[in-house]
């Protein structure tokens, strides 16, 4: 299967900030392209055939540029976009998220890409040896319960059919209030899989995934 992979990024996080933490990034600019760097070379490892996307929203140094640039597919760089920066830098942690992957969605579908799978995978975060591509090679959606709940779904790696794109965007798109109501982003995601009637969707308990949580530095593995 051609599989596209989506990275969501900002290597640059402005000391703004969450709903939920005073505190947006405990880690530097250069801790965070270090991060992203170790995203993109697991994915290259571990999902074959594979394109890389990259959507950002960072005032690029010359090195983050051309590595960015030399490393993967597309990138799309919203920097420039500022209408969108209250969205992307405000206080929902759901509509940053949500607005750069309405905005990465509606490029993909707008070039008319093809591919069978769409993966999404958060720049802080990186495939480990655990990885089972053989779990998403495959037609389904994939996606995993947060310990275990049908209305809290892990966002941070998930991969969909290339015919679901279109229906992602514009849930998206129809929730984009909700996000502004600072509800959950996985609680949001638990309302996609409703909306689509868990059509075609599988759900899996382990990755094989971890990183550094952006807030306060903690690991994660699952």
């Amino acid at each position: 299967m051609n599989n596209l992979v989506l990275i969501t990024s900002v290597i640059n996080t402005p000391n703004l900030p969450l709903s939920y933490s005073k505190v947006r990034s405990v880690f530097t600019r250069e801790e965070r392209f270090k991060q992203t760097k170790k995203t993109i070379d697991s994915v290259k490892e571990k999902i074959p055939n594979c394109k890389l996307m990259i959507v950002e929203c960072t005032d690029f140094t010359e090195e983050e540029k051309s590595y960015f640039e030399n490393e993967c597919d597309y990138v799309l760089n919203l920097w420039e976009r500022k209408e969108l920066h209250p969205k992307i830098f405000g206080i929902g942690k759901a509509l940053g998220e949500g607005t750069m992957t309405i905005q990465a969605l509606q490029y993909l579908i707008d070039k008319e890409f093809k591919f069978n799978n769409l993966f999404k995978i958060c720049g802080s975060y990186w495939l480990n040896n655990e990885f089972d591509y053989n779990k998403y090679n495959n037609n389904y959606l994939v996606f995993k319960k947060i310990k275990g709940n049908i209305n809290n779904i892990f966002t941070s790696f998930y991969k969909i059919s290339y015919d679901n794109t279109k229906i992602l965007l514009n849930f998206l798109l129809q929730t984009e209030i909700n996000m502004k109501r600072l509800i959950g982003y996985e609680v949001l995601f638990s309302n996609y899989l409703k909306y689509i009637n868990y059509s075609n969707v599988k759900f899996i308990d382990k990755i094989g995934y971890e990183g550094t949580v952006t807030v306060c530095g903690s690991k994660y593995k699952g």
